[in-house]
């Protein structure tokens, strides 16, 4: 169950990848040939399944999930004509997302063996985790944008149900509307986002009997619920269905903090998936006396710049608020210094141990510190020369969405060495 399953994701989650790179250049040759290969994603994956049955499973989870799509495509039309095109394209997505299994599971005798031996357990959360970095990219794109209210309304879109606003208008550019595709995909990624923490649960639940593993999988959980809620409030302020935006009020520090959780559960999958490594307690043991109150350190420091990061990237464009957000911006400046120091030491710690995963773990940690310091100022830069511009320049957009990512790199790098240097008995109900 746990190889399907993984398989299954990461196909899926490929395919949405390709899928929005292509709606971004609907209507051309590249676009095309990107959904070509989000076709392929599915026999691609289910080339490591064990049987034809396997692929077949493999094909069926996928379009299960795919699900979450359809509505989007039929989206628009008349309640009757609706439901009749929704059934003829969930069943063409069963059939072809199968068919694409079984084709590809084929193709398993063309694999060499060790490919198959690996933990399929670690390799759901892994794509697990691959999923969260993602739906963080896409909400980094929104922010980058300024698209974070160009849908007023939630848990609608402008009226629709969420997983029934039509495609057409989703990927129009409307003057009157711009920045849509990118909240909605971002909103269709955190269903997506919500769906694979409710499964993770279950999974870990069977997976492992020890306590403190299963609590950390619901605490996920929950906060991706709470997740879901802020970022919807963020945008209306209250509990409403209301379209009109002067009745609205679009809450400011929920966005803050949306962004701040959104890179905590990130982290928290990261710190979760290393649970059930095999190499977990080699690499615990391998740790020494202070290890765990440096990395503790370290992962404090970096929630801390994490906020002034989400503070600043939320309050940079009000006007009202720009003296605020340069003195933020200056602190969060100096802090990173902080972060840069806590970084090395415990890189410096780790890569002094006679085990290889604490080791890679430590030049790890020194090659996202670094990354970020060179994006933080390549942000700061390229935010000084658009100064003053009516539009949001590409080349902002890309580099301040790039520093968020690496820095989400960094916090869930910082989780992992947290998890090596914290005890924890697999299997056992203590921790």
């Amino acid at each position: 169950m746990a190889r399907i399953l993984t398989l299954a994701l990461g196909a899926t989650t490929a395919m949405w990848v390709f899928s929005y790179i292509a709606l971004l250049f609907s209507g051309k040759t590249g676009g095309e040939v990107l959904f070509v290969l989000a076709a392929l994603c599915i026999p691609v994956a289910s080339r490591h399944a064990k049987s034809r049955i396997e692929g077949a499973w493999i094909g069926f989870v996928s379009a299960l999930i795919n699900l979450l799509l359809i509505g989007s495509i039929v989206g628009g039309q008349a309640p009757g004509d609706m439901l009749s095109l929704g059934a003829l394209w969930a069943g063409g997505l069963f059939v072809g997302s199968i068919a694409l299994g079984v084709v590809g599971s084929l193709l398993h005798g063309q694999l060499k063996d060790c490919t198959c031996e690996m933990d399929w357990h670690v390799g759901f959360l892994a794509v697990a985790s691959t999923l969260v970095f993602l739906m963080l990219i896409t909400g980094g794109l929104v922010t980058g944008m300024e698209a974070g209210l160009a849908v007023p309304d939630w848990p609608n879109s402008y009226g629709h149900n969420m997983l029934l606003y039509p495609l057409t208008e989703m990927v129009a550019q409307d003057p009157e509307k711009p920045g849509v595709f990118f909240e909605h995909a971002h909103r269709l990624t955190g269903m997506f986002v919500g769906l694979v923490s409710l499964i993770m649960v279950v999974c870990v639940w069977f997976w492992n009997a020890n306590s403190f593993v299963r609590t950390i999988a619901i605490l996920i959980f929950l906060f991706v619920c709470l997740q879901g809620l802020m970022g919807g409030l963020r945008v209306t302020g209250l509990f409403t269905l209301e379209q009109n935006r002067e009745l609205l009020q679009p809450n400011l520090l929920l966005g803050i903090v949306h962004g701040v959780v959104g890179q905590l559960i990130f982290a928290s999958f990261v710190f979760l998936c290393a649970q059930f490594m095999a190499n977990r307690n080699e690499a615990h043991n391998a740790t020494k006396r202070g290890d765990l109150r440096w990395t503790s350190l370290l992962c404090l420091a970096m929630f801390l710049q994490l906020i002034l990061g989400a503070a600043y990237r939320h309050t940079m464009g009000d006007e009202v608020l720009a003296q605020k957000a340069t003195h933020i911006l200056y602190t969060h400046i100096a802090f990173a210094v902080i972060v840069l120091v806590f970084a090395i030491v415990v890189g410096i710690r780790y890569m002094g141990r006679g085990n290889i995963t604490l080791k890679k773990t430590g030049v790890l940690l020194h090659i996202l510190v670094m990354a970020q310091l060179l994006l933080g100022g390549g942000a700061l830069v390229v935010i000084i020369l658009a100064k003053g511009d009516s539009t949001v320049p590409l080349y902002e957009v890309i580099t301040t969405t790039a520093h968020q990512a690496n820095g989400a790199l960094l916090l869930a790098a910082s989780f992992l060495a947290l998890a090596w240097a914290t005890k924890c008995n697999n299997g056992a109900s203590t921790c």
